[in-house]
């Protein structure tokens, strides 16, 4: 008795290991039927096709329960199952996740450009600041040049002024002397 309870207790274990929940896709190129019970004889709920993705509730012997399209639940044969997500949709993801990079790759570079052009307007509007700047820079010193010229040219004035006036003072006093003495000698 004992070895026929512990037989059926392994048989048990082996045949109907329960899974818990997780995501299976159909395997691929097939159109499975799902039936209403653990049977080949028994009644089809639906079909599916490959890749299709289900949800597998427990597995009875070569049987697996499953949950799929909008909540329906049926058995089909385990076999036809995968963990694997099926090269499809593995390609469709990838596909879409490359998109999303081409078109991030897209942005940067339409912001990049933008970037460009507004380095090179930055660099333009600073090179005319330098100029500008330069202008600044030499026009106190382009004065001061002015400034000292116009003072030798007024010193120079200034000498010559009074060159000629100590050279028609000098003509002055000559003068007055003979004046003086011309009136000194006729007085006698």
């Amino acid at each position: 008795m004992k070895k026929c309870f512990f037989m059926v207790l392994i048989s048990f274990i082996l045949f109907s290991s329960p899974a818990h929940a997780k995501t299976m896709y159909i395997t691929n190129n097939l159109v499975v039927t799902v039936k209403i019970k653990p049977s080949l004889n028994s009644k089809i709920v639906d079909r599916l096709v490959s890749n299709e993705k289900v949800v597998l509730l427990k597995i009875e012997g070569s049987w697996a329960k499953i949950n799929f399209k909008d909540n329906k639940t049926g058995w089909m044969l385990e076999r036809f199952l995968t963990e694997e997500t099926p090269e499809p949709i593995r390609i469709a993801e990838l596909n879409k996740t490359v998109e999303a990079k081409v078109e991030k790759i897209e942005a940067l570079e339409k912001e990049n450009i933008a970037l460009k052009q507004g380095k090179a307007e930055m660099e333009d509007k600073i090179s005319s600041l330098l100029q500008e700047n330069q202008k600044y820079q030499e026009g106190p010193y382009n004065i001061m040049l002015l400034l000292a010229g116009g003072g030798i040219f007024l010193i120079g004035c200034i000498v010559t002024l009074f060159i000629l006036r100590i050279g028609r003072m000098d003509y002055d006093i000559k003068d007055l002397k003979k004046r003086i003495l011309k009136k000194k000698y006729s007085s006698h």
